[in-house]
């Protein structure tokens, strides 16, 4: 079991919740937003909402666990919060997801529009397959099976 107990959040949790989980992201400038996903590869949203970041395509926030099914069948193998703030997910097949603020493109999405719900990321990763995310405050990167670092950001200041 995930040892939560720092997390003054899942004290909303009971330990039957506690239990599932396989993985869990804190993020958020008071540490009061989470996403979690359990043995059983599903995920959940839990918290404020305050920066926008749960991936439910809206801006509630859920003191009960809301369960996502945007990732319904997929295995997470990497999360990361970046402090812009926003999120990237990478999946056991390689692709690569993201949402949050996107204020320098750093959703590769091609825009810079908020994303509140996740979309799948292409640009820059054409037959590519994502180990591993990273996120800074800016910017969003990933690392591709063949051992390459990819910046995750299409700019508009070219």
């Amino acid at each position: 079991m995930v040892d939560l107990s720092r997390w003054p959040l899942f004290s909303l949790l009971t330990s039957e919740e506690l239990g599932i989980i396989r993985q869990a992201c804190v993020f958020g400038t008071t540490a009061n937003e989470a996403i979690y996903f359990t043995h059983s590869n599903e995920v959940f949203v839990l918290g404020l909402n305050c920066s926008g970041c749960l991936g439910t395509g809206d801006s509630l926030s859920y003191i009960v666990p809301k369960k996502v099914d945007f990732l319904r069948g997929k295995r997470v193998v990497g999360v990361s919060y970046g402090s812009g703030p926003h999120v990237l997910l990478a999946t056991e097949d390689g692709q690569l997801y993201a949402w949050g603020h996107n204020g320098y493109s750093q959703l590769g999405n091609g825009n810079t529009n908020q994303g509140l719900s996740p979309v799948l990321v292409t640009a820059n990763l054409t037959n590519k397959q994502i180990l591993q995310v990273s996120c800074g405050s800016h910017h969003s990167m990933a690392l591709t099976h063949d051992g390459e670092v990819s910046l995750i950001r299409v700019s508009f200041y070219t």
